[in-house]
């Protein structure tokens, strides 16, 4: 059962009792649904949506998660704090936790709301763009990564970033949501907010290639550890010219490659898929080292990053690779 409204429900005939019924949940005041229903960001959005003004739209981490955008879980939880993008920001403390808070902004000289579980901002609509996302109001997504800057950390805005320049171009060809010149520009257009050196220097490490948050974390630590920065989504042809494997992270120069083994390869065709994808690696003179959440958890909660960086350099250097201390 989709959200409905009060107002939806007396058209509907439904009595006020049954509006009263345990299999029914209010998650805003004059919405219901059934209980149980899509807890996410995505789903809760839809259900505000149901008594949003026109002069609302979703924003800041909310805005991002309906672009696809990958966030840390802590990101959809209530802010401890006013956000400095915003001229007003106002949370109701009774919002119960683990609940997502929303973010919805409304433009100068309008009270933004204050509903339970929501975050209101007043911004200056003229500064961004207004799209329908799956039905749903939200300002562009470069203009979402910029708000984002307040609360994220360096690492969570530079995946972020890299999702918004690749989106999925290395696996099906389309179109990334952004361009490298539109974060930047974005940056420039909400010139003053806090972050936003901060941003600079997450756009100037963002990458297009990576196809996941963990592809870009780990990438990050490879790169923090003084080793060689990889390549992302490397593509392998055989002698004959033909796509032996595309490779999560990748060192063409000495055929060594990175591989995340998540619990989705367990099934049994999974699993000899696996296999035989790296045994035809090695045909072609490519080392795989296989990463799991041990060494980094999608979340980024787990980062084993010593331990996986000496396993990647001692691989590195048995294919002729120095560092620059050795």
């Amino acid at each position: 059962m989709k959200s409905f409204t009060r107002r939806e429900a007396d058209r509907r005939g439904l009595h006020w009792l049954q509006l009263a019924a345990d299999d029914l949940e209010h998650p805003f005041h004059g919405v219901l649904r059934q209980a149980g229903s899509d807890p996410s960001v995505h789903g809760l959005a839809a259900a505000y949506a149901k008594r949003m003004p026109k002069r609302q739209v979703f924003s800041h981490e909310t805005a991002a998660a309906l672009w696809g955008v990958p966030l840390p879980a802590s990101a959809a939880m209530p802010p401890v704090s006013d956000d400095p993008v915003s001229d007003v920001a106002v949370v109701d403390d009774a919002t119960p936790e683990p609940v997502p808070t929303l973010h919805v902004a409304v433009p100068r000289g309008s009270a933004p709301p204050t509903a339970r579980g929501v975050t209101g901002h007043v911004l200056s609509f003229e500064r961004f763009t207004v799209y329908v996302r799956g039905g749903l109001p939200v300002v562009d997504a470069a203009t979402a990564w910029v708000q984002c800057a307040a609360r994220l950390s360096l690492d969570d805005l530079i995946a972020a970033a890299d999702f918004l320049i690749t989106g999925t171009q290395p696996f099906d060809g389309r179109a990334p949501l952004c361009t490298r010149e539109q974060l930047a520009a974005a940056i420039e257009r909400h010139r003053g907010c806090r972050g936003a050196a901060v941003l600079r220097q997450a756009l100037e490490l963002a990458r297009s290639g990576p196809l996941s948050r963990r592809e870009s974390l780990l990438r990050l630590d490879l790169r923090r550890g003084g080793l060689p920065e990889p390549e992302c989504n490397h593509r392998v042809f055989g002698p004959d010219g033909s796509l032996v494997a595309m490779i999560d992270l990748a060192y063409p120069a000495y055929r060594i490659g990175l591989e995340y083994q998540s619990d989705l390869h367990r099934p049994a065709m999974a699993f000899r898929r696996d296999i035989g994808r790296l045994e035809h690696l090695a045909d072609v003179d490519w080392m795989i080292v296989q990463v799991t959440s041990d060494d980094v958890s999608a979340d980024g909660a787990v980062r084993n990053s010593a331990a996986l960086r000496e396993r990647v350099a001692r691989r590195l250097r048995a294919r002729g690779w120095r560092s620059a201390t050795s």
